[in-house]
C-alpha cells in the first residue's frame, strides 16, 4: 500500500532526501558540502572580489541559457527595483522592496527547486541551485538584496573569466 506522500503526490521521495536523491538535486538541499560565500554581513569590497572569485571558483561548469536564466531575472527584479524608487524618491526604498519586488525575489527558490528537480531536461548543478537559493533566503530587505545582486554580477564575471560557463 502506497504511502501518504505517494498516494498525495505520485511519488515517493528517494533515499537521501527529495527528488534529487543522495547526489544533490532537487529539493532537499542540492549540494549540500557546496560553501555559498555570499553573506550579507561581509564588506561590499570582498563580496565583490574575493568571495565572489571563491564562489566562481567553487562552481561546477554551467550551461550559459541556465546562467542567464536566473541571472537575468534577478537583474531584471533589481532594474525594477531602481525605476520605482526613482519614481517615488520620497518613498521608503524598504517599503518598495517589500511591496514590489521581495516577493517575485523570494520566489526564485521555487524555481531553483524546480530547475533542479529530477527527470528535469536541462537539470541545474546543484551547487549553482545552492548559491542562488541560499542567497535569496539570506537576504532580508533592500540593501541586502542590493548587495547580492553586486555579489552575483561579480560572480558571473568570474565563472566566464574562469571558464566555468559553456554554450
Amino acid at each position: 500500500m502506497p504511502g501518504p506522500y505517494e498516494r498525495n503526490h505520485g511519488y515517493a521521495p528517494r533515499p537521501g532526501g527529495g527528488p534529487g536523491g543522495p547526489r544533490g538535486g532537487g529539493h532537499a538541499g542540492p549540494a549540500p558540502n557546496v560553501e555559498v560565500f555570499f553573506d550579507p554581513k561581509a564588506s561590499r569590497v570582498a563580496l565583490l572580489d574575493e568571495l565572489a572569485e571563491k564562489q566562481a571558483k567553487a562552481f561546477d561548469r554551467i550551461n550559459s541559457t541556465q546562467l542567464r536564466r536566473f541571472f537575468g531575472e534577478v537583474k531584471e527584479l533589481f532594474r525594477q527595483f531602481e525605476a520605482l524608487a526613482a519614481g517615488r524618491p520620497d518613498a521608503e526604498h524598504g517599503d518598495i522592496y517589500r511591496a514590489s519586488i521581495e516577493p517575485r525575489f523570494k520566489m526564485m527558490r521555487s524555481k531553483v527547486a524546480y530547475a533542479t528537480r529530477a527527470g528535469g531536461q536541462s537539470k541545474l548543478p546543484g551547487d549553482f541551485a545552492k548559491f542562488v537559493s541560499d542567497g535569496v533566503q539570506k537576504v532580508s530587505g533592500h540593501e541586502q538584496f542590493r548587495l547580492f545582486v553586486q555579489h552575483f554580477e561579480a560572480v558571473v564575471g568570474f565563472m566566464y573569466g574562469l571558464d566555468k560557463v559553456r554554450n
